[in-house]
């Protein structure tokens, strides 16, 4: 290429790069309705709204049916998808035995169909010589072709620090 040549050829090439990203511009509006974290959020909510509810099918219907969750109780950890439905008709975290609200949502897009939520929620025991306490979890979320699911979380008690 000749020395002439290559300043048009740059030119036409950052060119066509501009308008080839010009035409990837997503305006707020598309960005919001396919905002993985607006999506997670509402899966979240859900999934709390469930929690302080009788309705079991709910929080299941948050995780993937090969979900590997690690829920931490008082003294005991429950794994995998039976531990996940033990949890929500008995024992520490019992459905309707406390009130569950999200302090906060952190969510990290990875690859598309995939994410990273870190969640604080609030937990307020119904029996009133318990003070609230909070709880953390880690979730890794995959988009399925209807909605978000929970592949695998890690849920335990946070130590105030």
């Amino acid at each position: 290429m000749s020395r002439a040549a290559k300043p048009a050829a740059l030119a036409a090439l950052a060119l066509l790069l501009a308008l080839g990203l010009t035409g990837c511009t997503r305006t707020p509006e598309k960005r919001a309705a396919g905002d993985p974290r607006t999506e997670i959020r509402t899966l979240f909510e859900n999934y709390v709204e469930a929690l302080n509810r009788p309705d079991s099918a709910g929080v299941m219907s948050a995780y993937a049916p090969d979900s590997q969750a690690t829920l931490a109780g008082r003294e005991t950890f429950f794994k995998g998808w039976e531990g996940i439905r033990r949890t929500t008709g008995m024992g520490p975290l019992s459905q309707g035995q406390n009130a569950y609200s999200i302090d906060t949502l952190e969510v990290f897009p990875v690859e598309g169909h995939h994410a990273l939520a870190l969640v604080v929620y609030t937990v307020e025991p119904s029996d009133q010589d318990i003070p609230a306490f909070h709880t953390t979890g880690t979730y890794v979320l995959e988009k399925t072709a209807v909605k978000w699911q929970i592949v695998h979380a890690h849920v335990c008690p946070a130590r105030e620090m």
